[in-house]
């Protein structure tokens, strides 16, 4: 339990804000919040690891994030420079800026309707490092499993197109032929608990990572430690966040390949509906 209440932690993030100034939208920081003698709160340096593990100290009550991010708004989307304030037993408070607006505005989850204040609830890879360092659920958008499919088969058929183009005699162009092998392969590697022409769910596939078991593609692994600290939910989101797109795997088909290429992997992937080109 926090001994910093929701309207304290909010008047530090008020304090914080006059003394940042302007915030740069790719500015992302992390402090934790203690409380100090009397009725004042200190902040302390927390670390975070090579492998994303956020290190908090024992004494820690709250978490502060700096962070920005775009918010859908009826059909238009609007940026918003947070502060957000993370406590031990899960109440949060943040105070925001529209981009290119003076006015400051806060939300709180013990207050606020809960949709008003969830849908102002960060949902970038550092809040979420924040909030598990308290072993509190991640805030995520829901993943596709599909998704995750179609990248982790097309990181594998973009690797082995590279190889072949990358000659010692110069670019060659890839035909589909020459990725056949992949036609029959699944998406991913070291999970064999569904049935034949289903997908695993993210908890079967955070199960395999925690496992050591899992491959994304490319030969391209997880960190066990990492996913064994996050939930099923933050580590959808790593994984989304590391993995390349799809686009841009299509787009290094494009390159090593020719329309045929390219016509071949998008044809594959809308067969088994794990992508709906635009």
């Amino acid at each position: 339990m926090s001994t910093i209440d929701p309207t304290t932690a909010l008047e530090v993030l008020v304090q914080l804000d006059r003394e940042l100034g302007e915030i740069d939208p790719d500015t992302r920081a992390i402090v934790a919040l203690r409380r100090a003698e009397g009725d004042t709160v200190s902040l302390i340096d927390v670390e975070m690891r090579d492998n994303g593990i956020l290190e908090v100290p024992a004494d820690a009550d709250g978490l502060v994030v700096v962070t920005a991010e775009e918010v859908s708004s009826g059909e238009e989307i609007l940026g918003l420079t947070q502060l957000v304030s993370i406590l031990r037993d899960g109440t949060e408070v943040g105070i925001y800026r529209v981009a290119d607006g003076e006015d400051l505005r806060t939300w709180r989850t013990d207050e606020d309707p809960d949709d008003a204040a969830d849908d102002l609830r960060p949902r970038d890879l550092a809040s979420n490092a924040a909030r598990r360092a308290f072993g509190l659920p991640s805030v995520v958008e829901p993943i596709p499993v599909t998704d995750l499919a179609a990248r982790t088969w097309l990181l594998d058929v973009a690797t082995a197109a590279l190889q072949r183009f990358d000659t010692d005699d110069g670019p060659t162009e890839v035909s589909p032929h020459e990725l056949s092998q992949f036609v029959d392969r699944p998406p991913f590697d070291g999970i064999d608990t569904v049935e034949d022409g289903e997908l695993p769910d993210w908890h079967l596939i955070h199960q395999a990572a925690v496992a050591g078991k899992l491959e994304l593609g490319g030969h391209l692994t997880v960190d066990i430690e990492h996913a064994a600290w996050l939930d099923c939910d933050g580590f959808a989101q790593v994984v989304d966040r590391t993995l390349p797109t799809t686009e841009e795997l299509l787009g290094s088909l494009r390159v090593t390949g020719d329309d045929e290429l390219l016509a071949w992997a998008i044809g594959f992937l809308a067969a088994r509906n794990w992508y709906q080109p635009a």
